[in-house]
């Protein structure tokens, strides 16, 4: 419920503040078990997609935001749920697998952290190969691309999903490789959508 009203705020709220044009609506899956992978720039980033997929997105979030209680109870209405950044979250990965084995989204910053320069996308983390290849669900590759500001251009672009198989008789490598994939996949959405200079 609470997520249903936060997605229409974030729909409105968007509109008003940025200029948001998204390219590939058409490769979003109608149903999970999915990862929404995407680069990360801003705590806008977990809004915007809220407003862009036509689901419920269970992010994973840093722990520090749900140290504070009020902050901890809102955002676990709103399907986020925590992971330590500072190691391999057995927790985290845990809950993320109960949601993709439900067949419902989880999203991943890939990055693990919003990145300062713009002009450059950060090195990826091993949590999302790990959770698709583990399910079987697909990776739906994210770009988002701009500045936030008052009627800031941002562009966004979706990419066709797909999966990651697992073939070296490894896990530890198969993760490896995954998440070379799927930033990958994000560099190239990532750079068809162009400069962050306004369009």
């Amino acid at each position: 419920m609470l997520y249903s009203i936060g997605r229409q705020i974030a729909r409105v709220g968007m509109k008003l503040l940025f200029d948001v044009r998204v390219e590939g609506i058409e490769n979003i899956p109608s149903q999970g078990p999915l990862v929404v992978c995407a680069n990360h720039i801003s705590w806008w980033d977990p809004v915007l997609l809220a407003w862009v997929m036509p689901w419920p997105v269970h992010f994973m979030a840093k722990k520090e935001l749900f140290n504070n209680g009020l902050m901890a109870f809102l955002l676990t209405k709103l399907h986020a749920f925590p992971v330590n950044r500072g190691k391999a979250d057995v927790g985290a990965i845990r809950t993320g697998l109960s949601v993709l084995e439900a067949g419902q989204v989880v999203g991943v910053f890939p990055e693990g952290t919003r990145q300062k320069t713009p002009d450059k996308l950060g090195p990826g983390h091993g949590g999302a190969a790990l959770l698709a290849i583990k399910t079987g669900a697909r990776v739906l590759p994210v770009a988002i691309r701009g500045k936030y500001g008052f009627r800031s251009v941002i562009k966004v672009a979706c990419g066709v999903p797909f999966e990651i198989k697992g073939g070296t008789g490894r896990l530890s490598t198969d993760v490896q490789e995954g998440s070379l994939q799927v930033m990958e996949a994000i560099k190239h959405l990532w750079e068809t959508l162009g400069s962050d200079e306004p369009a």
